[in-house]
């Protein structure tokens, strides 16, 4: 079987991603599982930063080990480009991943991607970066890496399924969302209809990234222009490729890359979050064996910490 590990980058840059970066920034992992200490972690991956008291701030997914399920974690950095795995901080019954986090009203919420709950959820930060608490469901259904944003006074929320782009819109943040008459804006494409990190809306523009599965999960990300948004209309261009796979043997990044964040400090300094994966051929009991001896550790550990 092949096993996808993922790993982040994060790199700075003069300007918007809107074409593929020098390989050469990328060239080894800022982050990887190896730096996650509280929580055996196969990979980590989905990489969303913030800002906040001259301290900058990382979520990510960690895909554990002795569950097979993902949690939130976070890590911290004073400069935006060297970082420290801080803990993991938000778990559920429920897989989680893609921790689309963001700032409201000096509020910080995040709604992590929760399919497996059937739900898109919103979460608000108690303490910040560590307590969080459900606040409300935004819409039902198993959709994938749900995507907010906020432009001309709504809010605005792409959502992947089953191949299908979802957009929905709301005048108030935590409840009465609908779905956009012309949604699922595209149909039948797996290629361009999964988001692949945060909307960003710069000035008068809106650009939204999208995953590519071809030819593997997680192989490309790829940004598209929004021409026209109201309630009643919706338009879009293709603006080409932003970030695939060295395909280069020895690199963390080989197979493919599938989510990026950026965070616009000034006019030309962007911090920009990425991650990529190698696949690795590995025996199928010698991978549940690692999850199961994995387990016995942690709760071993657990025990004797706690006894």
């Amino acid at each position: 079987m092949l096993v996808g590990i993922w790993a982040i980058t994060v790199f700075r840059s003069n300007s918007l991603i809107n074409k593929t970066p020098d390989q050469k920034i990328l060239k080894k992992p800022s982050l990887q599982a190896a730096d996650v200490t509280d929580v055996p972690a196969e990979f980590i991956a989905d990489p969303f930063i913030l800002s906040h008291k001259s301290l900058f701030y990382m979520f990510f997914e960690i895909l554990d080990k002795t569950t097979g399920k993902g949690i939130v974690g976070v890590a911290r950095s004073k400069d935006g480009e060297n970082w420290k795995y801080d803990r993991a901080i938000l778990k559920e019954k429920f897989h989680l991943s893609y921790p689309y986090v963001f700032k409201f009203k000096n509020h910080f919420f995040m709604i992590p991607e929760s399919s497996e709950a059937n739900q898109v959820i919103l979460y608000r930060a108690k303490s910040f970066p560590y307590e969080w608490e459900k606040v409300s469901v935004l819409v039902e259904g198993n959709y994938v890496d749900s995507s907010i944003f906020y432009f001309n006074d709504k809010w605005w929320l792409y959502a992947g399924k089953s191949g299908k782009l979802h957009l929905f819109y709301s005048d108030t943040l935590d409840s009465n969302w609908k779905e956009h008459p012309q949604s699922p804006l595209i149909m039948n494409n797996y290629n361009i209809t999964r988001p692949g990190g945060r909307v960003i809306v710069d000035t008068d523009k809106i650009y939204r990234y999208t995953q590519e599965t071809k030819p593997n999960y997680g192989s490309a990300v790829r940004v598209f222009n929004i021409t026209k948004l109201t309630e009643f209309e919706y338009e879009e261009e293709p603006m080409g490729l932003v970030l695939n796979g060295s395909n280069k043997n020895k690199e963390w990044n080989k197979d493919g890359m599938h989510t990026i964040d950026q965070l616009k400090l000034e006019d030309h300094d962007w911090i920009v979050a990425v991650d990529g994966h190698k696949l690795i051929k590995k025996s199928y009991l010698v991978w549940k064996l690692d999850r199961i001896w994995s387990k016995y550790l942690f709760e071993r550990r657990h025990k004797y910490f706690t006894s």
